[in-house]
């Protein structure tokens, strides 16, 4: 779940890994030239980019059709598309430009040029151009070197003037076949950077990857100042012109501060305690401004004006940060406004720039502590903090200064996963109660499935979750709690009859006590995948299932236990006999959310000695025998 900031910065780098097809698809691209150059605009007194970007496919079957889609926004115009297949111009050839469409944006100027290329013969050419505009370097950000086909040769060729200083910072070079040389040209005093790549992979889409600028080579353009034209401009030279620019866009971010005072006095009236003040603003916010992006021009960076977000009842996170900001120092807090990247972005603040922060929320100062709420996570409460966020660099505001801390890392225990069950055997099927308790984010996404569904079927919908889609296990007076107050835990209780996990052979039970069993599919196909894998959260999962064993009966054997201790998780699963019961303990706790292909033969080895250890019963047979 990752509510974007800016897609226009980074986004529109990878957009064409979005639409790609995978590595055995119908073309290559044989080659690929990208020119890249800083000019001065003497009519708009502006410095921009041309690119132009050229890419030769070959086709590898008969009528070979690639859609080819090029991204661009307010800042990036293209001014010229060509297309040509086998030496000619497509019959009928006409690019479609229209809106790139997302489910969680409600206004983006993010487009996309589009158009199918189809190539009737095996073995022939279709060569497309685009020439574009950048018209701030602000927002020229990264020149992403993959495609979503095999890629034969590329160039990346970037001409800067000498009036002009960026940095280009490579990223994600290793095991990849490039080269770069750099050319002086004295007749334009501009330095020609070229890089060149020989036999690039194409991009796969895996889920719980890494996001792309953790995977791809690729270049992080840092554009710092110009002086051309008789001007000095100076773009992200420091952090602190990086600040100064955002800065600038939210100091009048408030028109009717009225609105915004009455507000806080209703929210807070008859609180007397100030954490139960500030709880009562932030749950309002998350409860009742709706999430939906808004990503337009310069709106991409400037939070909408705080009595709008409360007149209007959505916003994005900027909006939703703003609004709960401004009710905050309505109600005499301290709260600024913070700037962050999620996990998804490989960056930090030690390179200047605007790729490197995609989402906005609020910080409150209070008696020594700092407090970063979120009120785009609906269901997380006061002081919780999600994955996504968990030790990332935040930017804060501070006047004309700004302060640079991380946001806290939970520990597991955040996001609780509880079962305990109390069971007996009745007419040869699994009877009893059991009781739920979940925290954090695995409370978050059972709450965000609730609220998905009309009210009247949330009871249907449990029930469904909590048997598996298993008709034998049957869910009987399911009782919820915690489903309204964010500082309270989700819990669940309910009876149970099933007749999956006994069997009776002769007069001995066989017997299995877990009907959750995660992780039994956990292995990881080493073969196929290629990236990292990412666990959405950190995970605390424990099961007690305490069986009665039946008069005139007794544990006949037990399953071995399994105690498995990596740095990253933990397995631990055992059988407990105490007089005439018998308890099932499971603990499985994920520490870390990376787990890297350096680690997936352990994990995989790992998780077959708990699917070994799933599938061991235990055993009760009556006390004569």
């Amino acid at each position: 779940m990752i509510k974007t900031f800016t897609f226009c910065a980074i986004g529109i780098l990878f957009v064409k890994i979005a639409f790609g097809n995978t590595a055995d698809s119908v073309v290559t691209i044989s080659s690929a030239i990208e020119n890249y150059q800083f000019v001065y605009n003497t009519k708009t007194a502006s410095v921009e980019i041309k690119q132009k970007l050229t890419t030769t496919y070959i086709a590898n079957n008969f009528q070979a059709s690639v859609p080819v889609v090029q991204g661009y926004n307010n800042h990036f115009t293209i001014t010229n598309v060509e297309c040509k297949v086998d030496g000619r111009i497509p019959w009928g050839f006409k690019p479609t430009y229209t809106y790139y469409g997302s489910d969680d944006i409600f206004y983006s100027d993010q487009k996309i040029c589009y158009f199918p290329l189809i190539i009737p013969k095996k073995g022939g050419l279709g060569i497309v151009t685009f020439a574009e505009t950048v018209d701030d370097p602000r927002y020229f950000t990264n020149i992403g070197f993959s495609e979503s086909y095999v890629v034969n040769q590329k160039q990346i060729v970037v001409k800067v003037p000498r009036w002009m200083k960026v940095e280009l910072k490579e990223y994600n070079f290793n095991g990849f076949n490039i080269t770069k040389s750099t050319q002086y040209i004295s007749g334009e005093d501009a330095d020609v950077i070229t890089f060149t790549i020989k036999n690039l992979p194409a991009t796969k889409q895996e889920s719980n990857s890494p996001g792309p600028t953790y995977l791809y080579p690729h270049l992080m353009v840092l554009c710092k100042s110009a002086t051309v034209g008789g001007k000095t401009f100076t773009y992200f030279n420091t952090l602190d012109d990086q600040y100064k620019w955002y800065h600038s866009l939210i100091k009048s971010t408030i028109a009717d501060q009225g609105a915004i005072t009455a507000k806080a006095k209703e929210l807070t009236g008859g609180q007397t305690n100030d954490i139960e003040k500030t709880k009562a603003i932030f749950y309002y916010v998350q409860d009742n401004i709706r999430y939906i992006a808004f990503e337009d021009g310069m709106a991409g960076f400037k939070p909408e004006n705080a009595d709008e977000v409360l007149r209007k009842k959505y916003g994005d996170c900027k909006g939703m940060a703003n609004l709960t900001k401004a009710l905050l120092t309505a109600a005499g807090y301290d709260a600024r406004l913070c700037w962050l990247g999620t996990k998804h972005i490989a960056y930090d603040y030690q390179t200047p720039s605007l790729a490197v922060d995609n989402h906005m929320i609020c910080a409150l100062n209070y008696k020594g502590k700092t407090y970063f709420l979120d009120a785009t996570e609906s269901y997380l409460g006061f002081d919780e903090y999600a994955e996504r966020i968990q030790g990332r660099q935040i930017l804060i505001e501070d006047g004309e200064k700004y302060q640079l801390t991380k946001v806290p890392v939970a520990l597991a225990g955040q996001n609780a996963n509880a079962q305990i069950s109390k069971l007996s055997i009745t007419a040869g099927a699994i009877t009893g109660t059991v009781n739920y308790v979940w925290k954090g984010e695995d409370k978050e996404e059972i709450l965000t499935g609730i609220n998905s569904i009309k009210r009247e079927k949330t009871e249907d919908a449990m029930v469904r979750y909590l048997s598996g889609d298993n008709n034998d296990y049957k869910v009987t007076n399911l009782a919820l709690s915690g489903t309204s107050n964010p500082d309270k835990d989700l819990t669940a209780t309910y009876a149970l009859t099933t007749k999956n996990g006994i069997s009776l052979f002769g007069k001995t039970y066989y017997i299995d006590l877990d009907n959750t069993k995660e992780f039994i599919n956990g292995a990881i196909k080493t073969d196929e995948r290629r990236h990292d894998y990412w666990f959405s959260h950190r995970q605390n999962l424990t099961r007690n299932a305490e069986l009665a064993i039946p008069q005139g009966y007794k544990v006949a054997s037990l399953p071995a236990a399994l105690k498995i201790v990596n740095p990253n998780y933990e397995f631990h699963v055992q059988y407990v006999p105490a007089g005439d019961k018998v308890t099932y303990k499971k603990s499985i706790i994920i520490k870390n959310t990376h787990l890297p292909k350096t680690g997936f033969a352990q994990w995989n080895a790992d998780i077959e000695q708990l699917v070994k250890t799933y599938n061991d019963a235990l055993t009760i047979k009556p006390i004569s025998e």
